[in-house]
């Protein structure tokens, strides 16, 4: 009767491996590389303080940190690494090849510090998900 009680539980028991969690996955941007092949590019609008605004804002944010996590080592442990600099010239012109941007040193500048700050909250997501006790966050 006990081995009964036993095996009744277990068929109770939630199976791990069917009932697994899903996730939205990571962002990869993918309008925005089918309408770069096509030779859509997008408007992006500035205010006074230099700082981007409009719709395609965020479409362009987003494409930064993509940009990012394909170009720039999660090893880089400072932005300012003179190794990096190929690397981020490689982002400008992915997204001058993408966004109507005005290719001057201010755009520029704010361009590649917005993928810095994009390239730290990256290595921040990863260390709080893999390296980071789980039961500190519980």
């Amino acid at each position: 009767m006990a081995s009964d009680q036993e095996n009744s539980q277990d068929a109770n028991a939630p199976d791990d491996t069917s009932e697994k969690e899903i996730t939205r996955g990571i962002t990869i941007m993918k309008s925005i590389i089918r309408d770069r092949d096509k030779a859509v590019t997008y408007n992006v609008n500035w205010n006074a303080d230099n700082q981007l605004i409009g719709s395609n804002a965020a479409k362009l944010a987003s494409y930064i940190g993509t940009l990012v996590r394909m170009h720039i080592p999660i090893t880089a442990t400072r932005w300012s690494n003179k190794e990096l600099g190929s690397a981020k010239d490689k982002i400008w012109t992915e997204i001058l090849r993408s966004f109507n941007i005005e290719d001057t040193t201010i755009r520029k500048k704010y361009i590649l510090q917005l993928a810095g700050k994009r390239h730290r909250g990256w290595r921040t997501f990863l260390t709080n998900k893999y390296l980071k006790d789980k039961e500190f966050f519980c």
